[in-house]
């Protein structure tokens, strides 16, 4: 009876393992097609033209990497004018939040993990890269730019789905971002923690990204992806702006843990449960 009662207990364990993974599988939010999840913003809600509005974002995971693809009409490089201080307005940095808190409070408390993909950008952060430990800050001011969401809407760029298909309100960027706040679209402050790799719209197509199937194909895609096991696990929720906060885009989404790391839970939750049956047997 002992015997069974531990075999039992360990295939419960595994059991179990096994759940958090499936449940993290199916737990993402957004639009999904051939492996990717999908976050589809509005169209001809970019304030300046179609050269800041951001057609769509997406995301998908192997087993050790993220992959994330953007298009739109704004190129990787920014768009080239006067009306920037360092003559270019860009794409901001890309924030993954899994605390479950709104994007303030998650970037007061230094919590936030954040990728600098775009050299010419305004970001506090020193090179290309993902960061830990991030707090955000707002380029809007230097880049002719939204002082807040607030002004960005009240200036007639309101449209359904404004902030992609994840934060598809006023209301919910609202709650989100905040209204009368500033628009803190790069990295202000955080810890270095790996490189990214770059990926042309070709090397995105053989991956299977299709923004087409959405009728978003912007007239610039590009990507990039990074070692799974440099961001957090979990539910979270990836948000960017441009620099100027013309347009902005967020995802809903899950990182699901390393088959490492799900290995690592397994054999804790096999330990622990030894450990339940030789108490249990002394008793």
């Amino acid at each position: 009876m002992k015997s069974n009662y531990a075999k039992t207990l360990i295939g419960s364990a595994i059991a179990a393992t096994c759940m958090i993974a499936a449940t993290a599988t199916t737990a993402t939010a957004g639009q999904f097609h051939n492996g990717w999840n999908y976050a589809i913003d509005a169209i001809g809600d970019g304030s300046g033209g179609a050269q800041y509005d951001i057609y769509g974002m997406a995301t998908m995971q192997t087993s050790d990497t993220i992959w994330v693809a953007l298009t739109g009409g704004t190129p990787l490089a920014g768009v080239n004018t006067r009306d920037a201080r360092s003559g270019v307005i860009g794409w901001g940095d890309l924030f993954f939040n899994f605390t479950g808190d709104d994007f303030l409070t998650a970037s007061q408390n230094n919590a936030l993990f954040g990728v600098r993909f775009a050299e010419t950008n305004d970001s506090g952060a020193s090179e290309l890269g993902v960061y830990s430990n991030v707090r955000a800050k707002s380029v809007t001011s230097i880049n002719n730019g939204y002082n807040s969401l607030q002004h960005y809407y009240n200036s007639g760029f309101y449209r359904q789905n404004t902030m992609g298909t994840d934060i598809a309100t006023r209301q919910e960027a609202y709650d989100y971002f905040g209204q009368r706040t500033s628009i803190d679209n790069v990295i202000a402050s955080g810890n270095l923690v790996g490189g990214i790799n770059m990926h042309s719209q070709q090397e995105l197509l053989n991956a299977g990204l299709d923004f087409g199937n959405f009728n978003r194909a912007g007239t610039h895609t590009f990507g990039f992806s990074f070692s799974k096991s440099l961001i957090g696990s979990g539910d979270y929720l990836a948000s960017l702006f441009l620099e100027c906060g013309n347009d902005g885009v967020a995802l809903a989404g899950v990182s699901v843990p390393e088959p490492g790391t799900l290995a690592g839970l397994a054999l804790l939750g096999v330990t622990f449960m030894g450990s339940k049956v030789r108490k249990g047997q002394k008793a």
